[in-house]
């Protein structure tokens, strides 16, 4: 019997206290039609912290996710999560998700 999973991939990422943060990702297939959310959970307290995403070039596949750095002191120094949704024809999934660490420099 065969066994399908279907589980968002991992990316961990680490960034500084106060700064911001420019992440291009680059997938390999047509994201034209696609909308996206991305969202990080603070450590300990449940509060939401909208991702900023930018459609870079839909049609080679490429978004940004950004922050500022007033949105990465305001979620404090330690370890939180995160995920990447995207929908396409009213279908929705979890694409990415992991730890998002905040470092104090």
């Amino acid at each position: 019997m065969a066994t399908i999973t279907q589980l968002p991939g991992v990316l961990d990422i680490e960034v500084g206290l106060g700064d911001d943060l420019s992440l291009l990702l680059d997938w390999d297939i047509n994201l034209t039609g696609y909308t996206f959310e991305g969202k990080i959970s603070k450590a300990g307290t449940g509060t939401i912290t909208d991702i900023t995403i930018t459609n870079t070039d839909l049609a080679a596949g490429k978004i940004t996710l950004i922050l500022t750095d007033t949105q990465i002191l305001a979620l404090g120094a330690e370890v939180h999560g995160w995920y990447l949704r995207w929908t396409v024809s009213g279908n929705s999934r979890r694409v990415l998700t992991g730890a998002f660490t905040i470092k104090s420099t």
